[in-house]
């Protein structure tokens, strides 16, 4: 009958309908399931290629960062900065930067709660067990911390301490500081003790005086790309004495200085 005819074509319309309802259905879920992957992975893949880590470990590491800037980082340290942004540097340890001139594109440096910014100059940057040094060596530095901003100059220097909650400014005394850099110690007219606790740092040595005596006497001396042994045994023949090795220590051997 007629009814029948038309029942049965709207059962197969019906589900012609329900089908293409699934196909379109199991299309778009897979659509939004691709899309998902591919947003995860470009993501990943982001966070994994806009991050550069760079770590000395034992010994001083030079590199060049993508903007032409110069890094010099001390032993144990780290810098990473984004790749998309290579003048935003975060420091943990030590490090010498020799920053490219841009006057567009200011070069930071945050480290240990202190931010360093500057446009193309030479600067030291080192943590410190009490909080953070900032030293120039050429050129103009904003520095800012514990919410002061101080503009520093060519050979001038500033100490925080975050602890205390204090933050000095001075100028730069004593160049030894970047020996470990520069590979050069200079003293002029320096007690003993001085010059030794210099030298103890530079090689992360233990040295002492089997005289107490010894720590009035003065020395003059330039110890440059020297092993540790070679410097001490310098520093000996100035005193008229000798160096034993006892362990892992160094004792420096002689008679009082006669000043």
């Amino acid at each position: 009958c007629a009814w029948g005819k038309v029942k049965s074509r709207l059962s197969v319309e019906k589900k012609e309908f329900a089908l293409r309802y699934f196909y379109w259905a199991a299309a778009s879920l897979a659509l939004i399931v691709g899309s998902y992957f591919v947003f995860q992975s470009t993501v990943t893949s982001q966070a994994f290629s806009e991050t550069a880590v760079v770590n000395a470990n034992e010994k001083v590491k030079e590199i060049t960062l993508p903007d032409g800037s110069s890094v010099w980082l001390n032993a144990n340290s780290q810098i990473s900065y984004s790749e998309d942004e290579p003048r935003n540097i975060k420091l943990k340890g030590e490090a010498y930067f020799k920053v490219a001139h841009d006057a567009e594109r200011p070069f930071v440096v945050e480290s240990n709660g202190m931010t360093a910014k500057v446009l193309g100059t030479e600067f030291n940057l080192k943590n410190t067990k009490e909080g953070v040094r900032l030293a120039v060596i050429d050129g103009t530095v904003e520095a800012s911390a514990l919410e002061k901003v101080l503009m520093l100059q060519k050979n001038q220097q500033v100490d925080v301490v975050m602890k205390d909650n204090v933050i000095r400014r001075s100028d730069i005394t004593d160049m030894n500081f970047l020996s470990w850099k520069t590979g050069m110690m200079t003293f002029s007219n320096q007690p003993l003790d001085k010059v030794l606790k210099q030298v103890q740092d530079h090689y992360h040595a233990d040295i002492t005086l089997d005289n107490e005596a010894l720590k009035a006497c003065k020395l003059s001396v330039t110890l440059k790309n020297l092993s540790l042994q070679e410097s001490l045994n310098v520093i000996a023949t100035l005193l008229n004495g000798s160096v034993e090795q006892k362990g892992g220590s160094y004792v420096v051997l002689a008679e009082p200085c006669e000043n």
